[in-house]
């Protein structure tokens, strides 16, 4: 009986410990133009694989918006938040879902741009999320900028920033 419980407790310390080591290199790369976070005067921006966090990440702004992605779109499609606050796209739909600036498909509108930036901008999640991951990004320009699903552009919202 003893034997049984420390092969159990064995496997579950393994299997918690691949768990942790596993998400680790998407969280600890998580920082941009976006949070999967910047400034105009000198961006910070990922690998295109590097864009996503699939869990909360200890040091990472924490978004003061969150859209859901569900099977009938982005809930909510208009949020409004400040300049250098970040937006979380979360999915939670059974489709993947790939947030990206306006307008489709050059996703060029938003003017913060990388030499490394899958599309036009850097604000673009550049793969689509599967179900339960999310994508964040910090707004470092005050306008109304427009996103899309790049999976599915008949479905889009927006984000307003101000001051």
């Amino acid at each position: 009986m003893n034997k049984t419980v420390l092969w159990v407790l064995a496997l579950v310390i393994i299997a918690g410990g691949w768990f942790l080591y596993s998400s680790t290199p998407a969280q600890e790369a998580g920082e941009t133009g976006e949070s999967v976070e910047g400034d105009t005067a000198s961006q910070q921006v990922p690998a295109a694989d590097a864009a996503v966090n699939v869990t909360a990440t200890v040091g990472v702004n924490v978004p003061a918006e969150v859209i859901t992605f569900t099977d009938n779109g982005f809930v909510p499609s208009t949020v409004t938040v400040k300049k250098g606050q970040t937006v979380r796209w979360a999915n939670n739909s059974g489709a993947k879902v790939w947030p990206a600036s306006a307008v489709h498909p050059s996703h060029a509108v938003y003017p913060q741009k990388s030499a490394s930036d899958c599309l036009g901008s850097s604000f673009d999640a550049c793969r689509g999320l599967a179900q339960g991951e999310s994508w964040d990004f910090t707004f470092n320009y005050v306008g109304e900028w427009k996103f899309h699903n790049h999976l599915n552009a008949s479905q889009w919202g927006a984000v307003k920033v101000t001051e």
